[in-house]
């Protein structure tokens, strides 16, 4: 939750545009639960607030808190406010303790660094507490780990510094990272794995220890989905949903399984950022939906460029440029 926002523009980044829409279809599925427009979204708006137009306006949520430590800024996130969102100024350590978690949620703890000990701590508070039909999403840079530059410029001066993965593991904590990581882990879609699998470790010992102290309130958690995409930072997301014994049957309501989106493999929806011209994207889009068995007609269109697109391209945005 850095001020990001400074640098860039969320609203117009074409995976990260998907990535919202695919939630939206998520989010919308927990009405087995109860209906969606009576969940409170809770998010960081950031200035342009595009996940909380979409929610409201796709879903009907009415009640959004936005957590923003920025602030300095304090003025201007007010003044951008597109509907009544309620504002928290406050780290979100401190926000996210304070929340209302007798009502049923959707978090979304959309971060722009690489984990930190202070998001595990997070993911913690959420999943200590978190009602069931309660989703939570997290989403991490995984471009490099800190560690790695630390310590190739650290080596440079001596070469006996500590190396990369001993400064990740005593960053983040020795009992959070298995032995066998090695450098490579601590880049790109293997920091990605990483990450993620470090989150869930994290929510499992949350659940666990929720369940040993209160029993009365203990839930379960279940893997919706992963996401990876890149059109600015390598960025991995990941969402699940807890529910309470008494409530699996809603889960398995939900048929999570059935979004088209999603992987047969339960690999990581690698969201595309297809580089097409408006002539290209509209050949395309006008064959979409392929009846069954017909052949997409690419034309001279690069193949990887127009399977990306006719996989995603419900959920990718269209941009036309206006000119006078």
């Amino acid at each position: 939750m850095a001020d990001s926002f400074r640098r860039i523009d969320y609203s117009i980044r074409p995976a990260k545009h998907a990535e919202r829409r695919m939630l939206s279809d998520i989010f919308r599925r927990l009405a087995h639960f109860e209906p969606v427009e009576n969940y409170r979204y809770v998010g960081f708006g950031s200035v342009w607030f595009s996940d909380f137009i979409l929610f409201h306006r796709a879903l009907g949520v009415r009640d959004m808190l936005s957590i923003e430590k920025s602030v300095a800024s304090k003025d201007r996130f007010e003044a951008n406010k597109p509907f009544h969102i309620e504002m928290d100024f406050r780290p979100s350590s401190e926000a996210l303790p304070d929340l209302d978690y007798s009502r049923r949620q959707f978090i979304w703890l959309d971060y722009d660094e690489t984990i930190t000990p202070s998001m595990l701590q997070d993911v913690t508070t959420v999943a200590s507490r978190a009602r069931s039909g309660t989703v939570l999403v997290v989403s991490v840079q995984c471009k490099v780990a800190p560690d790695v530059v630390e310590a190739d410029r650290d080596r440079e001066q001596d070469p006996q510094a500590l190396n990369e993965v001993e400064r990740f593991r005593q960053r983040i904590g020795a009992d959070r990272v298995a032995a066998d990581i090695d450098r490579v882990d601590l880049g790109g879609w293997p920091f990605g794995d990483l990450s993620r699998s470090i989150f869930r470790e994290e929510i499992n010992r949350a659940l666990e220890t929720r369940r040993l102290a209160h029993p009365e309130t203990a839930v379960s958690y279940r893997r919706i989905c992963d996401f990876e995409y890149e059109d600015g930072a390598k960025m991995t997301t990941f969402a699940v949903v807890f529910y309470s014994e008494d409530e699996e049957t809603s889960v398995d309501s939900c048929m999570f399984d059935g979004l088209e989106f999603l992987r047969p493999d339960n690999d990581p929806v690698r969201i595309p950022t297809p580089k097409l011209t408006i002539k290209e994207f509209r050949h395309l889009e006008s064959q979409l939906p392929l009846p069954n068995g017909a052949a997409l007609d690419i034309g001279y269109i690069p193949e990887g460029e127009a399977k990306g697109f006719s996989s995603m391209y419900r959920y990718l945005p269209n941009f036309a440029v206006i000119e006078s």
